[in-house]
């Protein structure tokens, strides 16, 4: 986004708040500039509106950049819809065909699968406390991606880059 777009957005957001109205917005566009510049124009709008719907308070750099992840990434499945796609491959392919079984599985899905291990999933004796440590490392895992995917690019080309790099050291 270049300047101009920005103070536009800083309009919308000033009209939806009086009280900002007076004060100096210069530092703020600024800011803005810097933390919001790799986000497309229309999507930033519509990404600052939805704040604005939700919010009581004047929209931070962090409310905004979530919310523009929020409209362009696509659905993830939340722990009970990955643990329930976990519970019917053990169904449909057992112990003994891991293969097939993260074949039908989706990619994120087969990543946590293998942190718990096929065989642990399915010869668990205690199946809700398993299923209990499955939500809750989805969860984190989620939060994590989602976290991540609000950050400015550069940011996340970075810490991506480093976490490739970490892979390579323990691999």
């Amino acid at each position: 986004m270049n300047r101009k777009e920005i103070i536009n957005l800083l309009a919308i957001a000033t009209a939806n708040f009086p009280s900002m109205q007076e004060k100096d917005m210069k530092p703020t566009a600024i800011l803005w500039e810097k933390a919001l510049n790799d986000i497309d124009y229309n999507i930033a709008e519509k990404a600052l509106l939805k704040v604005l719907s939700t919010s009581k308070f004047f929209p931070t750099i962090s409310e905004i950049r979530e919310a523009a992840a929020d409209l362009t990434q696509p659905r993830t499945l939340d722990a009970m819809e990955a643990w329930g796609l976990i519970v019917e491959a053990i169904r449909r392919y057992g112990l003994y065909n891991p293969g097939k079984a993260m074949e039908s599985l989706p990619d994120e899905v087969v990543e946590m699968v293998k942190q718990f291990t096929w065989r642990e999933l399915c010869l668990s004796e205690n199946p809700e406390t398993l299923r209990a440590q499955f939500r809750m490392a989805w969860e984190t895992r989620s939060k994590r991606q989602k976290e991540l995917k609000a950050l400015p690019t550069d940011i996340r080309q970075m810490i991506e880059g480093f976490t490739d790099k970490t892979k390579l050291i323990s691999d």
